[in-house]
């Protein structure tokens, strides 16, 4: 099954290599394609020193522990994402969160859900009768089935 993970759901398994997040990506290649679009590279350096602070982690140990996580995702040029999925994500994340729509474009594109943790994203698009939300209790569910 192919899930598109945000940004959220990285930082959670870098903060918590022992935790379910990072367990579920990096333990269920048998179950899931995760994919994101590249530019959560660019989030990822832009809050290095964050993941620092709020981890414990020395910069090294923060630069393995995004490396070990980044491996098990491919990540998705948002250049080959169609006009026709960028216009609906802008749609769908407009009145919500417009740092979304890259994340919304990708699931729009590979026809697959969105595993996010941002809880203001999920009520907004359940709003909108949008189903393909998944949140860390429903991965571990599909992989433990």
């Amino acid at each position: 099954m192919i899930v598109v993970v945000d940004t959220n759901i990285v930082f959670s398994g870098i903060l918590s290599p022992n935790g379910a997040i990072s367990d579920l990506l990096l333990n269920s290649s048998d179950q899931f394609d995760f994919f994101a679009p590249t530019i959560i590279m660019d989030e990822l350096d832009r809050h290095h020193s964050k993941l620092v602070g709020l981890s414990g982690y020395d910069e090294d140990e923060i630069d393995f522990l995004k490396l070990m996580i980044l491996k098990k995702i491919e990540l998705f040029d948002l250049d080959l994402v169609s006009k026709e999925s960028w216009l609906k994500a802008v749609e769908l994340t407009k009145n919500i969160d417009v740092f979304d729509t890259p994340f919304i474009a990708l699931c729009l594109e590979l026809k697959s859900p969105l595993w996010t943790g941002d809880q203001k994203l999920k009520r907004g698009l359940e709003k909108m009768n949008i189903d393909w939300i998944l949140g860390t209790e429903q991965i571990k569910m599909i992989r433990d089935k």
